[in-house]
């Protein structure tokens, strides 16, 4: 089974390569990404035990932050390797990480490669953020009876029609993972269905819950943005998107002097795409990278760094999350619920469904089914403080009552290290 996967992902790369160039998404990176590790690398890891903590991008890092702050404070004497797969994920835990663990990109999943990452980290124990599961990887890691968990794991309702077609394969795979610590009783299901024994699956919530710290808001004077500005923040917003807040924008201007947009698009390489339909509409994109200023109301501050979109959310008067009204899937709410935000959402959030459950249950966030309903829901809530207040309170307190997933996940690796 080994052979015929490490043939089938060869050929997948081979054909893949073409886009990686193409798409400038080639970098040196890839090299190390095949085994070939620094030397200096090498020798600072062979010193004293590693725990091995995998995150595929920007989400996952950002999530696993509190994890890794626990584990750096539970286990001083030992050195934490995060490794990471796409560069704005390796850029952002370079920023976020620093003292806190060596940053590494993540192992292709074939034999030679993973036989080589093992060979160098020699883990304690390997930790998947979410559902990362690497057939080659996973077998090498068992051979050498090191523990498996998957943290924050959760299967999607598009990922589980198409696990499901797989789950005969799947199943060796799972079998491996000592532990999984799934964001809900869905999400454990789903694992179980697709092969996971019963008695390995913990629901321990949502990590992202706990890993954004209470803070007030930013000075964003620096940026032209005043406090007595109605921020309006469209966050990892996706094609088609930003069109739609545009057009709101336009259109609330006229009434609203103090009204404010920014634009954060969820892959800032769009970032130059996104300022041309600023300039179509009119107005004249601001981009946060070239220090540019908000002087007048048709400035738009297009936030085309990764890293900062937290900096916005916590100065926003209204909240706007992408990905959801356009595009299928949504983005992370709980960033700007911890800042007592109120926050729209469009109707597409399949991935983050309990979480959005969560808080409309308890009123805490609006839910629109077509752009006329985010126009209205903006236009409602920059007209009526109380309302953005109230909203804001309640989604705070969605946030501190759902708290305590770290906790659970350390306390997971904890017993799993006191047995081995």
């Amino acid at each position: 089974m080994a052979v015929v996967f490490n043939i089938l992902f060869s050929i997948y790369f081979v054909l893949y390569l073409p886009f990686l160039l193409l798409r400038g998404k080639w970098h040196m990176g890839f090299c190390q990404r095949f085994g070939f590790l620094p030397s200096e690398l090498v020798t600072k890891l062979s010193q004293g035990e590693n725990i091995w903590l995998h995150a595929v991008s920007v989400g996952e890092v950002a999530a696993m932050e509190g994890v890794i702050d626990a584990l750096r404070r539970k286990y001083p004497e030992r050195r934490i390797v995060l490794t990471v797969t796409t560069k704005a994920g390796y850029s952002f835990a370079q920023r976020k990480c620093q003292g806190l663990a060596e940053v590494v990109w993540s192992p292709l999943d074939l034999s030679p490669t993973v036989d080589r990452f093992v060979q160098v980290i020699r883990p304690v124990i390997y930790i998947a953020a979410e559902t990362e599961l690497w057939p080659n990887l996973f077998a090498r890691l068992s051979r050498d009876k090191t523990p498996i968990i998957v943290l924050n794991g959760r299967i999607s309702d598009i990922s589980f029609p198409r696990y499901s077609v797989v789950k005969g394969v799947l199943k060796g795979t799972l079998r491996r993972v000592a532990y999984f610590g799934m964001q809900s009783a869905l999400d454990a299901e789903r694992i179980i269905e697709l092969g996971a024994l019963k008695d390995t699956v913990r629901v321990l919530g949502n990590v992202k819950f706990d890993s954004i710290i209470d803070a007030g808001s930013a000075d964003l004077r620096g940026e032209g943005l005043a406090r007595e500005h109605l921020l309006l923040v469209a966050g990892s917003t996706h094609p088609g998107e930003e069109e739609v807040m545009l057009d709101i924008f336009q259109s609330l201007k006229r009434s609203s002097p103090l009204i404010r947009l920014v634009l954060a698009p969820r892959h800032p390489e769009r970032s130059a795409q996104v300022g041309e339909l600023v300039r179509q509409a009119g107005l004249r994109p601001v981009f946060f990278s070239r220090n540019g200023r908000v002087t007048v109301q048709d400035d738009v501050m297009i936030v085309d760094t990764i890293g900062y979109l937290l900096q916005f959310y916590s100065a926003a008067s209204v909240v706007f999350v992408g990905k959801s009204l356009t595009v299928h899937g949504g983005h992370n709410i709980i960033e700007p619920a911890m800042f007592a935000k109120p926050i729209v959402v469009g109707p597409h959030m399949q991935n983050f469904k309990d979480i959005v459950q969560a808080f409309l249950m308890e009123h805490a966030v609006i839910q629109v089914e077509d752009a006329l309903g985010l126009k209205t829901a903006i236009q409602q809530l920059l007209q009526n403080e109380p309302l953005r207040k109230d909203l804001g309170d309640k989604a705070r307190m969605v946030v501190r009552r759902n708290r305590g997933a770290v906790e659970r996940a350390v306390g997971m690796i904890e017993a799993v290290l006191k047995d081995k």
